[in-house]
């Protein structure tokens, strides 16, 4: 799984938290206290007074639950004579398709929740700066900038057309930024990332995952219990162990065999505050 391309988008728009149980609790926080404040005269004790009091935090709890998830497919043995890693090759290939669903549901909840909007990256344009007032209007709302940037292939190409049209020394400067960690550093966000995954659109089409889109969100991996991400993807590993995925091979009589992959799954939007979508024209 190391180095795939659909794992790190996954995880870059869901990351991952493994459980101890198929059935955990979440505790969610009210997302305003950490920016509250109080008159700085009022925090000041007298003599033989005591320290104003304020109010405890606010909490709330609910039990989730994770789902099963799986896939088969069933294999006719006088196919694979010729195949010596044909568990090997299936298996990876049903990983793919849960990965790529996980990622498509984990795009549909951003979808869901963004504040949407739109606008034209052309040469009379200024790329990086839409996003770094976008970036601060999220900051007014949620008191902290959003951590990720993902931009589709095809926006992230409207980006590039449009500083190099421009032919000012300035935007070629920011034309010559092509790559994720340059665009980050621009930006000013720790995470930036450039899809390149796709799906089967149709029979003879493959669709890209963002397209012309540019999402703004927060996913943080390996966060505390303070965890400020959009969108969390809990993950519980089966009675068998031995990681997030499960493998059966099952004979199905003489000539068939079926190979099942099998994970628990539970993608949760934490709080929807601070996630915009931006559709580049």
């Amino acid at each position: 799984m190391v180095g795939n391309g659909l794992v790190n988008l996954r995880d870059f728009l869901a990351p991952p938290r493994p459980t101890d149980s198929r059935i955990f609790r979440l505790t969610t926080y009210n997302e305003n206290e950490p920016w509250e404040t109080v008159d700085y005269t009022k925090v000041k004790r007298g003599l033989l007074a005591d320290f104003p009091e304020i109010r405890q935090r606010t909490v709330s709890k609910s039990d989730q639950q994770g789902f099963n998830r799986g896939l088969s497919v069933i294999l006719d043995r006088d196919e694979l004579n010729a195949k010596p890693e044909w568990q090997q090759l299936h298996t990876k290939w049903l990983i793919d398709i849960l990965n790529r669903a996980s990622v498509l549901e984990a795009i549909a909840l951003y979808t869901t929740s963004a504040v949407a909007a739109s606008t034209i990256w052309d040469s009379a344009s200024n790329p990086d700066l839409d996003l770094r007032n976008r970036i601060i209007q999220i900051a007014n709302t949620t008191g902290f900038y959003p951590q990720n940037v993902a931009y589709g292939d095809a926006a992230h190409l409207k980006r590039s057309n449009a500083y190099e049209s421009e032919l000012t020394a300035g935007a070629l400067a920011r034309a010559a930024a092509v790559t994720e960690s340059d665009i980050a550093t621009v930006l000013g966000v720790p995470n930036v990332l450039v899809n390149a995954e796709r799906y089967q659109n149709t029979s003879s089409a493959k669709q890209e995952i963002i397209g012309q889109n540019v999402l703004l969100f927060t996913a943080i991996k390996d966060a505390g219990p303070f965890d400020p991400s959009n969108i969390v993807r809990h993950t519980f590993t089966g009675q068998e162990g031995g990681g997030e995925y499960a493998v059966y091979l099952t004979d199905l009589g003489i000539k068939k065999v079926a190979i099942t992959v099998e994970n628990y799954e539970y993608i949760h939007v934490q709080h929807t505050s601070g996630i915009q979508q931006l559709a580049i024209n």
